[in-house]
């Protein structure tokens, strides 16, 4: 019975996949510098161990590491493969999966804005104030969200979100209104009437380099500076 119904549901899965060249890639159309992935759908007698990502010139090969199921593969786990960000060009896929070898390509436009040559997304701090920081997330339209994580005068932890929808032509500089925003407690049912949205200032992101930044602010009226580095994590 329980083969029965792993063969059902293999079936199914083959029904939608197709074979295993049914692998694709993630965007379709990938733009300027976007993370690309390889999403693997599964093989009804083969489990996903590991992958090997490798590139030469414009031909990125994937290594499908796998193991042979002596029945039908209990899992049937979708997964994501990583395989970059990418300048402007256009890409061929060489994947080694399950005795296959599937062939792929994808392209990628060109930028954006072409005087932003960095992805500034990270978490961002100032070692010498540790304890309040900075996450930022730059879209592949170079668009910033950046939440800003501090204390209020009472002490009290609270954050608020930089939403930049201007760049400056320069290419370094993200403007735009920070938000305050409040909820219900996360350990009850949410109840979406309690959220809170409200304008609290203005801010601006300045980057000097790669890892060298300003956030300068007008918060609650109070107006700052802040110089911020790339905070690393291993």
């Amino acid at each position: 019975m329980a083969t029965a119904m792993r063969l059902a549901s293999w079936l199914m899965t083959l029904a939608l996949c197709g074979t295993v060249s049914a692998q694709i890639i993630m965007p379709s159309e990938p733009r300027y510098l976007e993370p690309v992935y390889l999403r693997l759908y599964p093989h009804p007698y083969r489990n996903v161990q590991a992958a090997q990502v490798s590139m030469e010139g414009s031909t990125i090969v994937v290594r499908i590491e796998s193991m042979s199921c002596t029945d039908l593969c209990v899992s049937a786990i979708i997964g994501d493969v990583a395989l970059g960000r990418f300048p402007t060009g256009t890409y061929t896929v060489l994947i080694s999966y399950a005795d296959d070898v599937i062939t792929k390509q994808f392209t990628v436009g060109g930028p954006n804005n072409p005087s932003i040559l960095v992805d500034f997304s990270g978490m961002w701090w100032l070692p010498s104030e540790s304890g309040w920081g900075m996450s930022i997330w730059q879209g592949p339209t170079d668009q910033v969200f950046a939440v800003w994580y501090v204390y209020d005068s009472a002490g009290k932890p609270t954050w608020y979100t930089l939403q930049a929808g201007s760049v400056a032509t320069h290419g370094v500089e993200f403007s735009g209104p920070i938000f305050r925003t409040n909820g219900p407690y996360f350990g009850d049912q949410f109840d979406p009437s309690q959220v809170g949205i409200a304008m609290a200032g203005t801010g601006t992101l300045f980057f000097l380099l790669s890892d060298d930044g300003v956030f300068q602010y007008v918060v609650d009226g109070v107006a700052g500076r802040k110089y911020i580095t790339r905070q690393i994590i291993e």
